[in-house]
């Protein structure tokens, strides 16, 4: 039996479904005589690290490994999998009919969606060795959407990468600003939203939440700082909420995290990093050096004095899973756990005129007493078992969280003598349970059905304090039990071979109860329930031509203390608030149509529009510290994507989103949300170990509250590295960050501060701006052993 490896350009990126592998399909036909084979078995599993495994040609033979599925060809020699595992593939092809069995392996980077394999028959007149695999289609995977985006472990680590939200600079349209230091939560930018730390967008790792609920310190907040980057299998970006899995705050889309080794990882890995910003990390992974690279264990410690002022960072983490067992007619349980703490500083944001009058430089902080604490806590576990049409997955977590917040953005504004310093405490155990069922009903027919409820157990409180941290002023104390329960049903149907309809229906129910502390115990409780249809349909209109369209309702839940009646004094917004009204489940209507095009083996190409309609906004108010809804809003928009393959080691992307964004009523454009957005990057991979990366990204001015306007933003990032192997596997990498040394305005904000205590404070807004790095290294060597 012959072992290849399928080598195609490295063209789209793979995209499929959130929490479902994407399809494969084929046919398997006499390499003499061109005839189909029928009743032939075809076995497909995650590759087995480092090399092939053996197979023999009869089924028992196979090896089981995780995420094996299996099927056999109909009378035509065609075959199906609808679900398939993340990460490098083996196919297997046995039977009765052949000569000789096959196996074949599909790297990640160069899925396909059609296969034509070409295997000898008893039949044939002469035998030889299978050698020969034809791609009709060199396109990745069956996708939800035009916009769907799938991001490799190695697309991952050929950019400059500090935290697990770093992988999402390299999805179209999507923007990062780390307006702190490493610690703290990201804000995102999808669509023309602002996302804020995450009241926009969904992620989830391993089907787990990572949305906060009623985090204190951002509705939705994510912190993804226990994920070691190193560990990322892939990630899947669906824009819009357009699947039956997609849950709250999944209005401008989800990202969800898979976690895995790369099979050249496998064994015992140690690293270092040492930067010019002083910064020490130590790497510590191992799984078994014959296995897949999903059972594993991940150690890392980080010092980082951080570039500038009060941005430094102390971390460890610790992450790993396990499977109790593995088999084909008992199916997989595993067990994931994570440990994490990081204490670091906060720097806040800098008055654009006192940079420019030279009271501060632009790497400075006012408040150097700026800092926050993270604490998690998880465990979960995960059964999965898959038959002759059925597949159940159960997942079930449990996580603790602690998160203290000490800021400053107004300075002395609202108190001239004490100064605006709040103190921000997060208390929170998380539960909760996730059922699907899937059902093969005919062979064009496939029913899903997933059940899941998550709970929060919170305790937060908020505190004025003065410049020695003594309270002034109880804000906030409030506990409670927050529930968000759903229920969704779908159905994928097949009514031609080029079609794909996808449709469903889901439910999503909150149940909060809330006390305040501050109001005597007052408790009240309240529900809600919002139904959010969603539906995709697919046509392969031609062999390189695929056309999309895409409806989904989204939805985000109120928070706590929207509950709490409390009245907000002081707001940097005047205009489109919304004020007195009844928390309710805000709901958006998002549409999206698109093509993707595979002309050649070195082109394909992505388009897609899409629109969203929005009954609230809510937008981060820096004076009040709250968010804050507004009145509904429209965005549309475009975004294109290019991928060239120029070479067999060279790769060029470029990609461009276009977003009109405004409110409905008075047409005024929605604040910070990026307009137009852009990025290109290029990919050197010899087969002698070098790589070598270079990213340009850029953001047009973005609209600012108060007809204010932010600056143009570009940025230049690029890596290099060497892997060779001896009696070890050894790489050595380097990461450059902002390599011309601009001075990025990564963030920009337009609101009043006074940072003169005990003069009279002026009610101007100002432009403010968090700096983003400068020029910065980092080199990394690495040990497989």
């Amino acid at each position: 039996m012959a072992l290849m490896t399928l080598s195609l350009p490295l063209l789209l990126r793979s995209a499929h479904a959130h929490d479902v592998g994407p399809s494969l399909a084929g046919q398997v036909v006499d390499k003499n005589s061109g005839e189909p084979i029928p009743a032939v078995l075809v076995i497909l599993e995650r590759a087995h690290a480092k090399g092939a495994r053996t197979a023999t040609a009869t089924q028992a033979d196979f090896p089981t490994g995780s995420g094996r599925v299996q099927t056999s060809t109909d009378p035509d020699g065609r075959f199906l999998f609808l679900d398939t595992p993340p990460g490098d593939l083996d196919i297997f092809v046995s039977g009765d009919r052949l000569r000789t069995p096959m196996q074949m392996r599909i790297t990640e980077e160069h899925r396909v969606s059609w296969l034509i394999l070409h295997v000898e028959a008893h039949s044939s007149p002469a035998p030889a060795p299978m050698e020969t695999v034809t791609v009709i289609a060199p396109r990745s995977a069956i996708p939800v959407t035009a916009s769907t985006t799938h991001i490799t472990a190695r697309e991952i680590a050929a950019v400059p990468r500090r935290t697990a939200e770093d992988a999402l600079r390299l999805v179209p349209g999507l923007t990062l600003i780390q307006h702190g230091s490493e610690g703290k939560g990201h804000q995102f930018f999808l669509r023309g939203f602002d996302a804020i730390h995450g009241s926009d967008i969904e992620m989830t790792v391993e089907g787990l939440p990572m949305n906060e609920w009623s985090n204190i310190h951002a509705l939705g907040y994510i912190d993804l700082g226990f994920i070691i980057p190193e560990t990322i299998d892939s990630v899947e970006v669906t824009k819009g909420p357009f699947t039956l899995s997609q849950g709250a705050f999944a209005m401008a889309g989800t990202a969800a995290y898979h976690l895995g080794l790369s099979p050249d990882d496998c064994g015992l890995r140690l690293a270092y990093t040492a930067g010019t910003t002083n910064r020490h990390r130590v790497l510590l992974t191992y799984s078994p050096d014959d296995g897949d690279g999903q059972d594993f264990v991940a150690l890392e410690s980080t010092h980082d004095d951080g570039f500038g002022q009060n941005r430094g960072i102390d971390r460890a983490t610790l992450l790993g899973r396990v499977r109790i067992f593995d088999d084909l007619d008992y199916g997989t349980f595993s067990i994931l756990g994570a440990a994490y703490f990081a204490a670091f500083e906060l720097p806040g944001t800098l008055r654009n005129d006192d940079i420019r009058l030279g009271y501060v430089d632009f790497l400075d902080a006012y408040d150097h007493a700026g800092r926050g604490q993270s604490i998690r806590g998880l465990l979960a576990t995960t059964y999965e078992w898959r038959t002759d049409g059925h597949r159940i997955l159960a997942r079930a977590f449990a996580e603790r969280r602690h998160l203290d917040l000490l800021e400053n953005h107004t300075g002395f504004l609202v108190d001239p003598i004490n100064g605006d310093r709040r103190k921000q405490v997060e208390r929170t155990f998380t539960f909760g349970a996730v059922f699907d069922y899937g059902l093969e009903a005919t062979e064009a027919l496939h029913l899903d059905l997933n059940l899941g409820t998550r709970g929060d157990i919170l305790g937060q409180a908020e505190r004025h304090v003065d410049q020695d941290e003594a309270t002034l002023e109880a804000r906030r104390d409030l506990g409670g039990l927050e529930i968000m329960s759903h229920a969704g049903f779908g159905f994928t149907w097949y009514p031609a071979r080029a079609w794909r309809f996808d449709a469903g229906l889901r439910l999503d129910a909150a149940y909060l109860s809330v006390q305040d502390h501050l109001d005597r115990g007052h408790t009240g409780d309240h529900a809600r329930a919002v139904f959010s249809p969603r539906t995709t349909l697919k046509w392969q209109a031609h062999e390189k031509l695929q056309l999309f369209l895409a409806y989904g309702r989204g939805f985000r839940p109120p928070e706590a203390r929207a509950f709490l009646g409390a009245t907000v004094e002081r707001t940097g917004f005047s205009e489109e608030l919304v004020r007195a009204q009844r928390p309710e489940i805000t709901s958006s209507d998002a549409f999206e149509v698109g093509a993707r095009w595979n002309p050649s083996r070195s082109f394909a190409t992505s388009i897609s529009s899409f629109a969203t309609f929005i009954a609230r906004e809510s937008i981060f108010d820096h004076v009040s510290g709250l968010s804050l809804e507004l009145n509904s809003t429209r965005r549309v928009g475009a975004e294109l994507e290019l991928h060239m393959h120029l070479a067999d080691w060279l790769a060029v992307d470029a990609d461009a989103t276009y977003v009109d964004a405004r409110f409905v009523a008075s047409g005024a454009p929605i604040p910070l949300a990026p307009t137009l957005s852009g990025r290109v990057r290029t990919m050197f991979i010899h087969d002698d170990g070098f790589d070598a990366s270079l990213q340009l990204i850029g953001i047009a001015p973005r609209p600012l509250p108060h007809g204010a306007q932010a600056a143009l933003m570009t940025r230049l990032d690029g890596t290099a590295g060497y892997r060779w192997s001896g009696w070890a596997s050894f790489r050595c990498a380097i990461e450059l960050e902002n390599i011309l040394n601009q001075e990025i305005r990564e963030g920009e904000y337009h609101y009043a501060s006074h940072w003169a205590p005990g003069k009279k404070p002026s009610e101007i807004p100002v432009l403010h701006n968090v700096a983003g790095p400068p020029f910065n290294a980092r080199l990394t060597l690495t040990v497989i052993l």
